[in-house]
């Protein structure tokens, strides 16, 4: 078994292991492989399980599955989340909206919460989807 090691990476290179990753189960030593081009396998990693069923989120004529994947870039910081029952689960913070979540979770330069307008920040990957979609895309108009 691979012995597993800590390092101090940036911002600019998690953020990229955040995008190379394919789900919120996929670990990011999985995305790093992939990205460094390093074939083989990893290090074992825990059975998969179906996700639990919950309700929707629904708003604006969108309608979110439980388990959807969100994700967000503010100020040269990207947040992530997903639909839980019904809720955005942001950062480990409940919101009821996209907006909510935006403005709940995103700090300006000098590190405060601001009003945001979350259809235009958010991007979802709902269970199956194969990549991101802005959420303001799917909305109603």
């Amino acid at each position: 078994m691979s012995e597993m090691r800590t390092i101090e990476i940036d911002f600019e290179v998690h953020k990229r292991i955040e995008l190379e990753r394919t789900s919120f189960n996929e670990p990011p030593n999985t995305a790093l492989r992939r990205l460094l081009g390093i074939e083989g396998a990893a290090p074992a990693a825990p059975p998969q399980t179906a996700a639990p069923s919950g309700r929707p989120w629904a708003g604006k004529g969108v309608t979110l599955p439980h388990g959807t994947e969100l994700r967000m870039e503010y100020n040269g910081r990207v947040y992530t989340g997903r639909i839980e029952n019904g809720r955005w689960l942001v950062e480990g913070k409940e919101f009821k909206s996209p907006s909510a979540a935006a403005g709940g979770v995103a700090l300006t330069k000098d590190g405060r919460h601001t009003s945001l307008d979350g259809w235009i920040y958010w991007h979802v990957k709902r269970p199956g989807d194969a990549g991101w979609t802005a959420i303001r895309t799917l909305r109603s108009h």
